[in-house]
């Protein structure tokens, strides 16, 4: 064997055997005494959740429609307040201030048509319950919801490609 590695595999062999070490001075981690008793004691129970009643399926599928109409007020007045600075943005030079603006007040924009989308979501997984239940007065019901939510969706996004800027 080389004689420069035996120093080395002396000392790994020292340092390995540093690991066997078989004490058991350290604490247990099974549970104390005290964790015991609590463990075995009854657990009190839990109070009942306070759940609102469901709404009837029509409720709420006006509900979700007056929510997206309100999130549409706020989406075209979020746009018409963008609008200048995106405006302005146009004609500056890609990477200025005012071009960054533009493209961060668009973002801004942009996101306000997320709602309404969650909406037509939400919408569409109701009406896909609704067939499976059979129940074709609230599929027809749903649908024509569905129908007025996607039009909502479409204005915004005509609205929003009149502001994006080039």
């Amino acid at each position: 064997m080389n004689s420069r590695l035996f120093p080395v595999l002396l000392v790994l062999c020292t340092g390995l055997a540093a690991c066997a070490d078989t004490r058991s001075g350290y604490p247990s981690l099974a549970p104390r005494p005290v964790e015991r008793e609590v463990m075995q004691a009854d657990a009190a129970p839990p109070a009942p959740a306070a759940t609102p009643a469901p709404l009837p399926a029509s409720a709420e599928v006006a509900e979700i429609v007056a929510r997206a109409r309100t999130v549409d007020a706020a989406f075209r007045a979020k746009v018409d307040t963008v609008r200048a600075v995106v405006e302005a943005g146009r004609s500056a030079p890609e990477g200025s201030e005012a071009w960054v603006a533009a493209q961060q007040a668009y973002s801004d924009a942009d996101v306000g048509r997320m709602p309404v989308a969650d909406a037509l979501a939400a919408l569409d997984r109701r009406r896909e319950a609704a067939t499976a239940a059979g129940d074709s007065a609230g599929e027809a019901a749903i649908g024509a919801a569905l129908g007025e939510l996607q039009e909502l969706y479409d204005a915004e996004t005509a609205l929003l490609a009149t502001l994006m800027p080039s």
